[in-house]
């Protein structure tokens, strides 16, 4: 692979990670005007640990998928 095209590869996962990640705190925070406590301070750490598992099985699953191609 080319490093041109590996930094265009790479720069393209950053730039869909920034835009999902802005989409999830836009969701956060439209419901912060709802309640007295904002959405991420409402969930426990057993929810972020979830979240955190989801992610890496997510990135994993992505790997494989890559891997068969």
């Amino acid at each position: 692979m080319k490093s041109s095209n590996r930094m265009g590869v790479i720069l393209t996962g950053v730039l869909a990670g920034a835009f999902l990640g802005g989409i999830f705190a836009w969701m956060a925070s439209n419901r912060e005007g709802e309640e007295e406590q904002s959405a991420a301070a409402a969930l426990g750490p057993s929810e972020y640990f979830q979240l955190g598992i989801s992610v890496l099985t997510l990135a994993r699953q992505f790997g494989a998928m890559l891997n068969k191609g």
